[in-house]
């Protein structure tokens, strides 16, 4: 298992709580038309500190909507967190425990424990103080909105609806964060199993791919290699040599495929490794490939370069290994390149 420095973790640690951010960000718009709403409601029934709450509510999530474009995430979360945890414990006591201000709480959950990862301590006293408005509301929900000249009934409704929106909105934040996590994987993954120069594949995918090929059908590879591309870096630069790189796999990717594994086998290598994939219909296409790479990857600027590759192919026969596969693949590429290079040969 691989071990992070404690540079690599923080750096990693700060670019995923940015993404968190940027994937609940319309939850964070949501509280604030939520909290829009409540002013109104309030502002009906004439209960001016409710009044006043959802006015400073409304503020908070502007600047957090702010804070959150700015990077200030830590700022953001505090601030959502202290004003979800007021705001159930002022309604709550106003209006009473049935009318379930409190259930909002649990939306601040998945929030706190993502944002807070390395903060103990604000992890802690935030939990703490959602676990003591909820079990202390909860002991003294008897002396709870004695003061409200709010009808019963009202109250009553209000309590519904607020069961059903925070479990809306703690149902939201869930998917969000699955999806999140979804996205997250598949960037690890992509960065795991791709060439950060080609976005081809890379050696680590084919040998995954390799262990899944079925020896009831034929399969093939293709070895690639660039012809005198040393002399590419050295005469025109490795900034040169790269965009050849690139167009190499772009070459490759477009002759080849969805179900082909392409990858850059190292330097200026690649590797196509093709199941359910005759020898002979990999010879084909490892031709098409030769000529696009004559025909087009040399195409760059106002001077044209000549760029050539010899590739060889090899069929992958029953119960071969893949490393016995590679090594005629490779004698037979290096047996390409004594007879001239620019050329396909058959591995035997």
């Amino acid at each position: 298992m691989t071990v992070l420095s404690e540079s690599d973790n923080t750096h990693l640690l700060r670019e995923t709580i940015g993404q968190f951010w940027q994937h609940i960000i319309p939850i964070v718009w949501l509280s604030l038309c939520i909290h829009i709403v409540f002013f109104l409601l309030f502002l009906v029934l004439q209960i001016p500190s409710l009044i006043v709450s959802n006015i400073f509510s409304v503020m908070v999530y502007a600047f957090c909507l702010k804070a959150i474009r700015i990077g200030r995430y830590n700022v953001a979360g505090i601030l959502i967190s202290i004003e979800i945890i007021l705001h159930a414990l002022l309604t709550t006591w106003t209006l009473g425990w049935s009318s379930n201000f409190y259930f909002y709480l649990y939306c601040l959950i998945p929030i706190i424990a993502f944002s807070f990862q390395k903060a103990a301590a604000p992890r802690f006293l935030l939990n703490f103080a959602i676990i003591l408005v909820s079990v202390g509301g909860f002991a003294l929900r008897g002396e709870m909105g004695v003061g409200t000249d709010v009808k019963p009934q009202i109250i009553e409704v209000l309590g519904i609806i607020n069961v059903l929106t925070a479990l809306g909105v703690l149902l939201h934040c869930t998917a969000l964060s699955v999806g999140f996590t979804h996205s997250l994987q598949s960037q690890l993954f992509h960065t795991a199993h791709h060439d950060s120069l080609t976005n081809l594949y890379t050696r680590r995918r084919v040998m995954q791919e390799v262990k899944q090929l079925s020896e009831s059908s034929s399969s093939a590879i293709i070895l690639l290699d660039i012809d005198h591309f040393k002399h590419i870096n050295d005469r025109l630069g490795h900034k040169f040599g790269d965009v050849i790189l690139k167009r190499v796999a772009i070459a490759i990717n477009s002759n080849v495929r969805i179900t082909d594994i392409a990858s850059r086998w190292g330097g200026e290598e690649f590797l196509v490794l093709m199941p359910n994939t005759s020898v002979h219909d990999a010879q084909s296409v490892a031709d098409r490939i030769l000529l696009h790479i004559r025909d087009w990857v040399g195409q760059v600027g106002n001077e044209p370069l000549t760029v050539t590759a010899t590739l060889s192919v090899s069929e992958i026969r029953p119960g071969e290994s893949f490393e016995n596969v590679f090594n005629r693949t490779d004698n037979a590429l290096y047996e390409g390149k004594q007879q001239g290079r620019n050329q396909v040969v058959l591995a035997i």
